[in-house]
């Protein structure tokens, strides 16, 4: 059974107390505090409090075989499997709190896959499972945990019920693109490498250049809680520096393994530096066994071009939704 106790300051401390039947969870399972959202307009509602208690926190070895999972059908579940990975690579941020990752108590996910993961205000989520009754179950739960805003990821046929979802927990949408897949599944040949023009070189993204980064980044807000700094902290990056060695062109890898935030400063566009960093990147990801991939807003027809020049296909669509929530009366 599950026992929760509602303490004086508003959390609620869920314990599991379970049978030797349900043991396999024992290993996976940690304690879950719930704390309302410190917001005005946040209502407690007890059936939140009781469904909370079904969720199940992922520790570091579960996330590992969690990740593992994807790996069948290779590479149909690519970007989800790089998803976990990135987030056993973050072990660190993730056993401080971080970065949390979620699956329900009372179904088994070693077999169906399903998780909820929150890095910040962004959610990312999957199921290996046809239907997606228990990822939404899952994610009804999350969202009542959330901030005021939300950013979210997650394949097409999650659409209708991610909207449906946050509606439902007052979140209102605020943009909706719809994401192409791209993937480069087979490396480029030696010989159609492209090179940088004279008095440019490439080079890992330095710390220093955070800010400047962050600043050219049309999407950046406190939302995402300095996205471009901790991508270029903890993962890969490819920049462009000049003669006067002045960052000038750049890509980072973001949570989902996808090649994100590339960007070539105005001056300099039009020399093929765009072209350059992103093949020199793809073959460096190509060398470590990693596949190359790409989720591009629709509309980007500059750069959905340049990824299909380079060999990059279109493998899905995906969805990129923010929302906020509207306050209660």
């Amino acid at each position: 059974m599950i026992v929760g106790e509602l303490r004086p300051d508003g959390v609620d401390v869920c314990r599991s107390i379970l049978s030797s039947t349900a043991g396999k969870f024992r290993k996976s399972y940690q304690t879950v505090l719930f704390k309302p959202p410190t917001t005005s307009h946040f209502t407690f509602d007890p059936e939140i409090m009781v469904t909370t208690c079904f969720l199940q926190r992922m520790h570091l070895d579960g996330l590992t075989e969690l990740r593992d999972l994807y790996q069948v059908d290779w590479p149909k579940y690519a970007f989800t499997f790089y998803t976990l990975d990135t987030f056993v690579r973050w072990h660190k941020w993730f056993l401080n709190d971080e970065v949390q990752l979620y699956t329900d108590l009372r179904h088994d996910w070693r077999v169906s896959g399903t998780f909820v993961a929150k890095d910040h205000n962004e959610l990312f989520f999957d199921t290996l499972m046809e239907t997606t009754s228990g990822l939404k179950e899952l994610l009804t739960t999350i969202v009542q945990i959330c901030g005021s805003k939300l950013s979210v990821v997650c394949s097409s046929r999650f659409r209708e019920m991610l909207i449906a979802t946050t509606y439902d927990a007052s979140y209102r949408k605020t943009s909706d693109d719809r994401m192409i897949c791209y993937r480069q599944c087979v490396p480029p040949q030696i010989g159609d490498k492209s090179d940088l023009p004279y008095g440019y070189r490439c080079c890992p993204v330095r710390l220093a250049d955070t800010d400047f980064v962050s600043k050219q980044w049309v999407h950046n807000e406190p939302m995402f809680a300095n996205l471009p700094g901790r991508l270029i902290d903890r993962n890969p990056s490819l920049g462009v520096y000049d003669e006067k060695d002045q960052l000038v062109a750049w890509c980072l890898i973001d949570q989902t393994g996808s090649l994100a935030l590339f960007q070539t400063v105005v001056l300099h566009q039009r020399k093929g530096l765009g072209r350059a960093i992103i093949d020199h990147f793809a073959r460096q990801l190509h060398k470590e066994g990693i596949l190359p991939q790409a989720l591009i807003v629709e509309c980007n027809q500059g750069s959905r071009s340049l990824f299909e020049k380079l060999g990059f296909e279109v493998v899905n669509q995906w969805c990129w939704i923010k929302f906020e929530q509207q306050r209660t009366q």
